[in-house]
């Protein structure tokens, strides 16, 4: 359970580190980002649309991650954006629109479509890993608290709740006065 725990952790640090600064970049070179966007094999439009809402959706990713409670829906949506992204890379790698840029922002803009395709192939996998961690640990959470709840009116000895439970009260006169 604790090696869970620390692979959890990891990729939890480690998808965080990805969405968050890449946004950023769209962000803060986002004239840059929306001219590749624009230079995309579908059209001018779609390439608009996705230049105001992928630098947002990926941020959005990003922070989804610091909120325990939102977590879920964080590795969902990195898995769905990592399968969307090797997707493309792959039909880029496959040459099926011929040249295109790179709408990447920091490093991955420097690398060739076969390494962008392994690297987001991995970012998928772990955020699936993280994914199905998550429902683990959600999952054991609440059989705990199933247990908890339910160890908290039983009195395990004989099965009766806590509340049915008959305490013998013990009286403080003195024995002699008892028999009387």
């Amino acid at each position: 359970m604790k090696a869970k725990k620390i692979i959890y952790q990891i990729i939890l640090i480690t998808l965080m580190a990805l969405w968050i600064p890449i946004s950023l970049d769209k962000f803060i070179n986002y004239d840059l980002f929306h001219s590749a966007m624009i230079q995309q094999p579908f059209s001018d439009q779609l390439g608009k649309y996705l230049a105001y809402i992928l630098p947002a959706l990926e941020l959005a990713v990003g922070l989804l991650f610091i909120v325990p409670k939102m977590r879920l829906w964080a590795f969902s949506l990195s898995s769905l954006l990592m399968v969307v992204f090797v997707a493309y890379v792959s039909l880029a790698v496959l040459k099926v629109w011929g040249k295109i840029p790179c709408g990447c922002g920091l490093v991955f803009h420097q690398l060739g479509w076969v390494s962008h395709l392994w690297l987001n192939i991995g970012f998928l996998l772990m955020s699936l890993l993280g994914l199905r961690l998550e429902l683990y640990f959600l999952k054991n959470q609440a059989s705990e608290n199933r247990f908890i709840k339910n160890s908290a009116n039983t009195d395990f000895s004989d099965g009766q709740s806590v509340n049915e439970t008959k305490v013998p009260v013990k009286s403080n006169s003195s024995p002699r006065l008892q028999k009387e």
